[in-house]
């Protein structure tokens, strides 16, 4: 082993209309910020629904994300596609050259995750990149900062301080 850390430069979130996504969204914009990367928001709108499939709902999160993500100062493009949600996030993935994707897991099970598959295993078995999978009930990390500012003005001390 050299010990040389790869750096993460570029990071790609796929998004959907799903609570797992906006906690996938979360995690990848802290990652990005951390580590000064560019951020590509990725929504594919599945093939075997029609392109205006819930278009002004996907233009709303793309459009919020956007903003998010430039007000923290992270470099951010959005993208939406039409096609199969796996083959797009690795396309983009490839064509971008992105050392992480982020995605979100419902946490299906039995027989819907049978018959739909799983769009995250599905982009783990291409991947020629780094994945993270963020289960829909991770905790959010948008809420931690006031949880600590409640907690330090309980205890009189400064958030983190032990």
């Amino acid at each position: 082993m050299s010990g040389h850390v790869t750096p993460i430069k570029k990071v790609l979130c796929a998004v959907d209309l799903t609570k797992a996504s906006h906690n996938a969204f979360d995690r990848a914009l802290s990652i990005a910020r951390a580590s000064k990367a560019r951020l590509y928001v990725l929504h594919a709108v599945p093939a075997n629904y029609p392109f205006s499939w819930h278009q002004s709902e996907r233009l709303q999160l793309l459009t919020n994300l956007r903003e998010r993500a430039e007000r923290e100062g992270v470099p951010v493009r959005t993208v939406e596609q039409h096609g199969d949600p796996a083959r797009t996030i690795v396309l983009h993935a490839d064509a971008r050259k992105a050392d992480l994707v982020v995605l979100g897991s419902n946490r299906r099970r039995g027989w819907q995750r049978f018959r739909e598959g799983s769009v995250g295993e599905r982009v783990l078995r291409r991947a020629a990149w780094a994945v993270l999978v963020v289960p829909w009930d991770a905790p959010s990390r948008r809420s931690e900062p006031a949880a600590s500012k409640t907690a330090s003005r309980r205890s009189g001390r400064a958030p983190g301080a032990a």
